[in-house]
């Protein structure tokens, strides 16, 4: 009886961390970071060892650029239970945008090998790491789990292209064209590959594609970069000065 009493108890300790971690999600899928972060640190009130509710914070931190308190979140989910393969990623990906690659290759090695996900952020390290046949290896385990991706064919096709290999990575983004045709990193990485080829009227088109196109990536100021090299090599002058302008008066980006 004793024992039954506790089990009873211990879900009704639960419930609210899970009803707060919930109403967390509900609102981060609504935009609302403010409000989505006030809930999961309800939920974390309740319960601090509750991982998902320390997922979800971990996430909010990256989105604001709290690196630091993003990273011991993840830790502290990785510690209440390290078999869980979702934390891994996470502090992988954490890692991977902090520039640590080989911190972040090691995290990402004990994640999920059948994630798309894992295998292309191990793509992405390895190749931060100058190891390019081991990013080749796993941009390709990446696309075969999951074949419509155009973040992992951007991301093949820039490394194709930097290695003057462009009927391999205009091939790739082509097919991200045919699923994601409005994608702002595939119409950009569509430019630069034009760009290769001499095409530079073509590589101007898709730049203003891009630079009107949805999305978090490229910045503005590197598709600014494309279109002032392009217009000026297609003899457009006006065009080419007026983006250079306008890249002139955006900010660097940071670098961490």
């Amino acid at each position: 009886m004793g024992f039954a009493s506790w089990i009873v108890a211990f879900f009704l300790a639960q419930a609210p961390a899970v009803r707060d971690y919930q109403k967390a999600t509900a609102l981060f899928a609504k935009h609302d970071l403010a409000g989505a972060e006030a809930a999961v640190d309800e939920s974390l009130h309740v319960d601090p060892r509750y991982v998902p509710a320390l997922t979800l914070k971990a996430r909010l931190a990256m989105i604001s650029g709290r690196m630091n308190q993003a990273r011991r979140t993840i830790e502290a989910a990785i510690a209440v239970d390290p078999k869980q393969k979702a934390p891994r990623f996470l502090l992988g990906f954490c890692l991977y945008l902090e520039n640590d690659f080989q911190r972040s290759r090691d995290a990402l090695a004990l994640a999920d090998q059948n994630d798309a996900r894992v295998n292309l952020y191990r793509a992405l390290s390895e190749e931060g790491l100058n190891q390019t046949d081991s990013a080749v290896r796993y941009y390709e385990r990446s696309l075969e789990l999951d074949p419509l991706s155009a973040d992992a064919r951007v991301a093949y096709a820039r490394l194709l292209r930097r290695q003057a290999k462009l009927d391999q990575a205009e091939s790739l983004i082509d097919e991200a064209l045919r699923f994601a045709p409005d994608a702002r990193n595939v119409l950009y990485e569509k430019g630069q590959c034009r760009f290769e080829r001499g095409a530079y009227a073509q590589a101007a088109a898709f730049g203003e594609r891009a630079l009107v196109a949805p999305g978090p990536a490229p910045a503005e100021r590197e598709i600014r970069f494309l279109l002032t090299r392009a217009y000026l090599k297609a003899g457009a002058r006006e065009m080419a000065a007026k983006h250079r302008a306008i890249f002139e008066r955006l900010p660097p980006p940071l670098v961490r």
